[in-house]
C-alpha cells in the first residue's frame, strides 16, 4: 500500500524488489499496470483499475483497499460500503464482493489470507465490511510501513525479514481492527513533513553515487527543483548541505569502524565524494580533524556518537 505523493518506484533494495506487473487478468481490480514486491508481501498499488471488478480469487482472503483519489465502493451480501479519497475498506472475506471505482486512478491493497489471520482478525465474521478514516493513526502507519516497503526504502532482505513484515502489517491491521477509534497522541504531519521526509529518503538511497543532484531528485520524485529548494529551506538548510552533511557523516562511520585495510580514498568514493581533496577540506571543517585522525579515534561507540552529536 503505497503513501503519499504519488512517485515512481524507487531502485530495489534487498532481495524483495518491487515489481511492475502489466497482466489486467493477474491484478485485483484488473488495473493497468501495478506494483508489488517479489516475494509478494501481499501489499500492491493498483494503478488505472476497472470501474468494476469482482474479486474471484482462489482462496478467501481479508482485503484493505484504499483509492489515493475518488471515490471506491464495495458491495457484498445485500449491503453497500463506500470510501472517498485516502480513506480505506476493510472486507473481512473478499470472495464475491463487487467494487466500484469512480475517478480512481490507483488502489493501494493489503490481501491476506484468511487462514493466516490471527487474532482479532481471524475473529472478524465473513460479512463484515468496515470504512477506516484516513486520519486514523493506524492506517496512517499501516501506509507508511507498506510505502517504505514497496519503494525499496524498507529492505526486506532475507526469507525470515520478508516473514516479518508481514506479520508487521497484519499486526497494524489488527490494531486498527481492535481500537477503530484510536486517536493520535502527536498532531499529525503536515504535507511538507511527510514530503520532506520522502525527499530525504530519496537522498540516502542514493548517497553513494557521484550522480546524485538536485535534478536527479526531482526527476525521480517528479516535482521541480525549485519546490524540492524550497522544502529543504524551509527545514533551515539547503539540499547540497544536506547531501554533503550526510556523507560525511556516513564516511565518520566508515572511518571509525575499525576496517584499516581500506584506503581513505575508497571510503570517500563509497559515500560518493569524486574529489579527495574536497573530502579532506570538508571532513576537517565538519569534525575538527583528519580523515586519518578519525581512524585513529578509540573504537567506542560512545566516542562517536559524542563526536558527531557536537558537530550536528
Amino acid at each position: 500500500m503505497r503513501a503519499l505523493p504519488d512517485h515512481s518506484p524507487a531502485e530495489p533494495v534487498g532481495s524483495a524488489p518491487p515489481r511492475m506487473i502489466a497482466e489486467p487478468d493477474a491484478l485485483p481490480f484488473r488495473g493497468r499496470t501495478a506494483i508489488r514486491l517479489d516475494p509478494d508481501l501481499g501489499i500492491a498499488s493498483v494503478f488505472g483499475p476497472s470501474r468494476t471488478w469482482c474479486d474471484e480469487a482462489p482462496v478467501e482472503r481479508l482485503l484493505l483497499v484504499r483509492p489515493a483519489a475518488g471515490r471506491l465502493q464495495v458491495t457484498q451480501g445485500g449491503r453497500t460500503l463506500a470510501c472517498c479519497s485516502r480513506d480505506a475498506l476493510l472486507v473481512a472475506a473478499s470472495r464475491g464482493a463487487v467494487f466500484a471505482a469512480t475517478g480512481v486512478e490507483r488502489i493501494d491493497v493489503l490481501a491476506i489470507e484468511r487462514t493466516r489471520l490471527a487474532a482479532p482478525l481471524a475473529a472478524l465474521d465473513a460479512g463484515v465490511l468496515r470504512r477506516i478514516g484516513r486520519d486514523h493513526p493506524g492506517l496512517q502507519t499501516l501506509t507508511a510501513y507498506a510505502a517504505g516497503l514497496l519503494r525499496g526504502l524498507i529492505p526486506a532482505a532475507t526469507a525470515g525479514l520478508a516473514e516479518l513484515a508481514r506479520a508487521h502489517l497484519a499486526e497494524l491491521l489488527a490494531l486498527i481492527v481492535r481500537e477503530p477509534d484510536l486517536q493520535a497522541n502527536a498532531p499529525v504531519p503536515t504535507r511538507r513533513d511527510l514530503r520532506i521526509q520522502v525527499l530525504k529518503a530519496e537522498v540516502e538511497q542514493r548517497l553513494g553515487s557521484p550522480d546524485l543532484s538536485l535534478d536527479a531528485v526531482a526527476q525521480a520524485q517528479g516535482i521541480s527543483s525549485r519546490l524540492i529548494q524550497a522544502l529543504f529551506q524551509a527545514e533551515g538548510e539547503t539540499f547540497s548541505g544536506f547531501v554533503l552533511a550526510r556523507r560525511l557523516d556516513r564516511a565518520m562511520q566508515h572511518l571509525t569502524a575499525g576496517d584499516e585495510a581500506r584506503p581513505i580514498g575508497a571510503i570517500a568514493f563509497d559515500v560518493g565524494f569524486g574529489d579527495l581533496s574536497y573530502f579532506n577540506r570538508t571532513f576537517r571543517r565538519r569534525f575538527g580533524l583528519t580523515p586519518s585522525q578519525a581512524r585513529r579515534l578509540p573504537r567506542r561507540a560512545d566516542r562517536v556518537q559524542a563526536l558527531a552529536a557536537e558537530h550536528v
